[in-house]
């Protein structure tokens, strides 16, 4: 009777680094984010505002158009795969897009291109091609940057903050200038006489190769380009997210039931952007709510409403925001894989 051979097969052991990191950024990420909501509790009750006196479906009105402003955004990403030729599903385009903000407004330094490289990974493991995908991202954040300039000046102008005979040009010459350049960009033909006069005084083998990486480019970028109709379903999708994040902060000021002038709720706002926009610090931490604090008393308003608007709107469309996004980012992995192995099992 022959004998049975029983084998083992050894495999080594392989630390598993990649979750050992990816867990260590989420915790880390996480446990700051706790670390910073006592210290906003206790601003609110410095504040002075009784909790009896919050308006509560006002704030609920907030909570929903600062997450609904995102997920515009995130709308806007995944429109402009569309145009790339790429089908993907939007629950994945909106996790990413939650997961970047989180990284973005809470990662120091490096948040606002650590964000940028990680949208642009996460759609390349889903199957998005490289140029698709940072097209993608990169023209998102374009677009909202082109309509957030303009809409602001014009805001600044009914406002009564600037003149008009300075917020139309400057809101023309960025607009108009940015869809000239887009236009240049896209067109070989054109970029290439652009291009050649540009270069008339520079060395003949610089030029060519300079000339060759322009049109190569303009090639690329012209094989994206979007129809009429599509460009106005991407502005619209833009303007949508900046107005919900807007309403976000009045619906703050409404749940503390005070009157603000409009001018000051437009100044306060674009501040608070800009502040963001800086990436001195994560989310615009401290600049945005100094800001924000700052033109509201300006206006007139007690420094209790004033602190508790300041608080409610950072605390929505910042730190709340952030929890949210770093959750989607600890469960995306095992959410990629779930829809990897799901052919397999219809």
């Amino acid at each position: 009777m022959a004998a049975i051979e029983w084998t083992h097969e050894h495999r080594p052991f392989v630390f598993p680094w990649r979750a050992v990191l990816h867990w260590a950024v989420v915790g880390a990420a996480l446990g700051w984010v706790a670390w910073r909501i006592p210290g906003m509790v206790a601003q609110f009750t410095d504040t002075g505002v009784h909790v009896d006196h919050v308006q509560w479906g006002w704030l609920l009105v907030a909570v929903l158009s600062g997450a609904g402003a995102l997920a515009a955004y995130g709308e806007l990403h995944r429109q402009l795969l569309v145009v790339g030729g790429v089908d993907v599903p939007a629950s994945t385009v909106q996790g990413i897009n939650f997961a970047q903000n989180a990284v973005s407004t809470t990662v120091p330094v490096v948040g606002g291109a650590g964000s940028l490289g990680y949208g642009i990974t996460q759609l390349r493991r889903r199957g998005v091609n490289g140029p698709v995908a940072a097209w993608s991202v990169l023209m998102a954040g374009l677009i909202t940057t082109v309509t957030l300039i303009v809409i602001g000046s014009l805001g600044l102008a009914i406002a009564g903050e600037i003149p008009s005979g300075v917020a139309v040009p400057i809101a023309l010459i960025v607009g108009l200038g940015t869809a000239g350049s887009w236009q240049l960009l896209t067109h070989p033909a054109v970029l290439r006489r652009g291009v050649h006069a540009v270069l008339r005084i520079a060395p003949r083998k610089w030029a060519n190769r300079a000339e060759s990486s322009a049109l190569a480019l303009s090639e690329n970028v012209a094989s994206l380009r979007p129809s009429g109709r599509q460009w106005l379903a991407l502005v619209a999708v833009a303007l949508l997210s900046w107005v919900l994040d807007f309403v976000t902060l009045v619906a703050s000021v409404l749940s503390v039931d005070v009157d603000i002038p409009w001018a000051a709720l437009v100044v306060g706002f674009l501040i608070v952007q800009g502040s963001i926009a800086l990436q001195i610090l994560p989310g615009g931490a401290g600049l945005a709510e100094t800001g924000l604090l700052g033109v509201l008393l300006s206006a007139g308003i007690a420094a209790a409403p004033a602190g508790a608007i300041v608080l409610f709107y950072r605390a929505i469309t910042w730190l709340g925001l952030a929890v949210i996004g770093w959750v989607v980012y600890a469960l995306l992995p095992h959410l990629r894989r779930r829809d990897e192995l799901q052919p397999a099992l219809v």
